[in-house]
């Protein structure tokens, strides 16, 4: 089994290629490489199709290769490239995402912004998604599966900021699209990528333990939505991924540059902060 991640958008600039272009979002490139099939898949699509197309291209990556696009949760800086994707691709392409993934999502910095994908469902479908929201997780191949919904119980990773419109009121959003990709590799462990982790990256981990059988963690890579905590979170999150022992930390776009600080001195080498094009094989 071989498994790698591209970083296709990432808010950092490149350090491998002064061509592709850096942007607050995310869009991650996996391939699974298995003796009987190949899994392609993109994780999340960046925040515009323009730069998430560019970096695609010069990454030498055919958007017609994906067999699935995965959105982690419905905020624009991760579904905001979807339609342009979808027309280069030119063909029906399983879109997969959790059912409120299209509920309305707001934010309040310092005044109400709309922050959910620039599209509608029915505009997705018209461009070639095939929508399969699923709450529940999905396997998309051996050893290879999305989380699903994220139970929630550690007390530090609390959901705040965020507002959303339910039966005509106006209300706190708890984000419970937010989900994770997830691979075991043998011998090694648990590989969790996380889009923005909004269910808190600690409950994303301990979740995938549960729902895939291991304990052991490998590798954690993504948004740990870190960029406004307060340092008692911050400090807390370290010190339960010092208690997870992951040999690889690779924390990006949402963490904050305050937190990936604290992480590194906390988890020492292991721990090296994401950008755009990078390539992760594990």
């Amino acid at each position: 089994m071989r498994l790698k991640f591209r970083v296709v958008v990432e808010d950092s600039a490149s350090r491998i290629n002064s061509g592709m272009l850096s942007q607050h979002g995310l869009c991650i490139f996996a391939e699974l490489d298995l003796s009987s099939e190949r899994m392609r898949v993109l994780m999340d699509t960046g925040a515009s199709p323009e730069v998430a197309l560019h970096n695609l291209d010069a990454l030498r990556i055919d958007p017609k290769e994906i067999d699935l696009i995965f959105l982690s949760h419905g905020h624009y800086d991760h579904t905001g490239g979807l339609i342009g994707i979808l027309k280069r691709m030119n063909r029906r392409v399983p879109v997969l995402a959790h059912p409120e993934i299209f509920t309305p999502k707001m934010k309040e910095e310092p005044f109400m912004k709309f922050i959910g994908p620039p599209f509608t469902r029915v505009e997705a479908e018209n461009a070639g998604a095939v929508m399969l929201e699923c709450k529940s997780p999905v396997s998309l191949a051996d050893n290879l599966m999305t989380s699903g919904e994220i139970e929630r119980s550690v007390p530090f990773e609390n959901v705040e900021g965020f507002w959303t419109v339910r039966g005509g009121l106006y209300l706190s959003d708890p984000i419970p699209d937010d989900q994770a990709l997830l691979a075991n590799i043998d011998g090694k462990g648990l590989v969790v990528v996380s889009g923005c982790a909004h269910a808190g990256i600690v409950n994303t981990i301990r979740y995938a333990q549960k729902i895939m059988g291991v304990n052991d963690v490998y590798a954690v890579i993504g948004g740990f939505h870190l960029m406004k905590a307060k340092e008692e979170r911050i400090f807390s999150t370290a010190q339960a991924l010092l208690e997870l022992d992951p040999a690889i930390v690779r924390p990006g776009h949402c963490t904050g540059q305050r937190a990936v600080s604290i992480l590194q001195e906390a988890l020492g080498k292991r721990c090296q902060p994401l950008s755009t094009g990078d390539l992760i094989e594990l």
